[in-house]
C-alpha cells in the first residue's frame, strides 16, 4: 500500500465521523476505542477516495479505446 505523508482533507475529517457516528449509533464501537478507530476511517476514507480516482481514471481510458 501507498503511504501518502500529506494531511487528511476536511472532507476525510467528515466522513470518517460520519462512519464512527454510525458505529456509536449502532453500539458496535466502544468509548476507549475512539481516538483508534477515527484515525483508522481517515486512511480508510483516503484509501476510498484513492481508489474511486483510479476507478474514474481507467474508466476514461476504456471509453476512448472503444471510440
Amino acid at each position: 500500500m501507498k503511504i501518502i505523508s500529506a494531511p487528511y482533507s476536511p472532507k476525510h475529517g467528515s466522513k470518517a465521523l460520519g462512519r464512527i457516528h454510525k458505529m456509536i449509533i449502532r453500539g458496535t464501537i466502544t468509548w476507549a476505542k475512539l481516538h483508534e478507530l477515527y484515525g483508522a476511517m481517515l486512511h480508510l476514507e483516503r484509501y476510498v477516495e484513492r481508489l474511486t480516482t483510479q476507478n474514474s481514471h481507467s474508466g476514461q481510458k476504456r471509453s476512448r479505446k472503444s471510440k
